[in-house]
């Protein structure tokens, strides 16, 4: 008859074989995927290699330049389109949209005549609108 401790370490060998063997098992599959993650790891730093040397390419200043005389109608800036800043207008035009009247609408606001003015605009002196940047820089440059 068998006895009660060699039962139990006989127990004990085949879970230690079994847990042994399922070990080996788990580390051979992770190594596969060790291998699998390197071998994707070497593809995608060849595949930036690539597109570095393909964004280099595409921005070499000579081809972007030839790009541009071909495909774009870009000339030197002429004499003629420079202007000086006092001859620029303070406010551009109005649109055709901004220049035509609204339509009347009713609304719930009193008649501008019966609208209390603020007490600062009645003190002060109404100035003539600047004509141009120069006279806008002029009249509010500090004095000396």
């Amino acid at each position: 008859m068998i006895g009660r401790g060699t039962i139990f370490w006989l127990a004990l060998a085949i879970a230690a074989g079994i847990g042994l063997f399922q070990v080996s098992y788990r580390v051979q599959s992770l190594e596969d995927e060790l291998t699998r993650v390197n071998r994707q790891i070497l593809q995608e730093r060849d595949t930036i290699h690539v597109l570095r040397a393909e964004w280099s390419y595409l921005n070499e200043p000579t081809r972007l330049a030839e790009l541009a005389q071909r495909h774009l109608e870009l000339a030197p800036l002429g004499a003629t389109q420079m202007v000086r800043i006092e001859d620029l207008p303070l406010r551009l035009p109005a649109l055709v949209a901004e220049s035509a009247p609204l339509p009347a609408t009713p609304t719930a606001e009193p008649p501008a005549e019966h609208a209390p003015t603020p007490p600062a605009a009645k003190s002060a002196p109404a100035e003539p609108a600047p004509t141009s940047i120069a006279d806008l820089i002029n009249r509010t440059s500090l004095p000396q």
